[in-house]
């Protein structure tokens, strides 16, 4: 637990160093523009629950994953604004799936009957468009498009008598390096500022998640947090 929890915050220490570099980048194309009532900037966090469709007697949404990135905004009049986040740590996938075979008589007689969740990384970039509305709220709809990364593993456990097994089974050359998603959700701006975006989406699969599997695809609920981070939100008012 406490190795997860190092690696955790390593990896927003990572972000927010990469947020720290892209906003020099960002601060020098849009000058005192970043961060204000139409530009803005930051960090993009969401916690997802994940599943993968007509997988037999696996758990709905069964697989929880926290998921990191960047994002950007732009506000082109009073109802209409485009969105962009950028997912550097992203995880989809299933629980709860039942064990197959494992070409080995010993693994075979250890897991057999059991259940195992298939945790797949990607790289993503996800494009939205969103509708305002004079209330702070607004409504969302995009597409999503993720690489798959070296990380596609099956995790298996046991318990016995002496403690619990594990086993992890890298089954990369299973899932298509390719995934397209399409997003509907529905947010709202919070803060001093209203600068901040909390939403909810749903983001489900339109290809395949696995190689010569039939109808297989990404099914996904996230609810999420855009905080800009920058230049002192110029030009807003108090």
């Amino acid at each position: 637990m406490k190795i997860k929890r190092s690696v955790l915050l390593i990896v927003c220490f990572f972000c927010l160093h990469q947020v720290s570099n892209a906003q020099v980048i960002m601060s020098l194309i849009f000058g005192d523009k970043l961060n204000t009532e139409d530009n803005t900037f930051g960090l993009h966090v969401d916690y997802s629950l994940n599943g993968i469709t007509n997988i037999e007697d696996s758990k709905a949404l069964g697989l929880g994953s926290l998921n990191l990135g960047l994002f950007f905004s732009r506000k082109f009049d009073d109802n209409w604004a485009w969105n962009l986040e950028l997912l550097g740590k992203y995880v989809r996938g299933a629980a709860g799936v039942p064990a197959y075979s494992l070409m080995d008589p010993e693994l075979d007689a250890l897991y057999s009957g059991t259940k195992f969740d298939r945790k797949i990384s990607y790289l993503s970039v996800a494009p939205t468009i969103r509708y305002l509305t004079d209330m702070g709220l607004f409504l969302e709809g995009g597409a999503q498009f993720s690489w798959r990364t070296r990380k596609a593993k099956d995790y298996f456990e046991k318990k016995v008598p002496d403690g619990e097994l594990s086993l992890e089974v890298d089954v990369r050359n299973q899932i298509n390096q390719i995934d397209a998603s399409y997003i509907v959700g529905v947010g709202a701006f919070i803060g001093k500022y209203k600068i901040d975006a909390v939403g909810i989406r749903y983001v489900g699969g339109i290809v395949n998640v696995m190689k010569n599997q039939g109808n297989n695809k990404h099914s996904q609920v996230a609810i999420y947090y855009n905080l800009p981070i920058g230049r002192g939100k110029v030009g807003l008012k108090d």
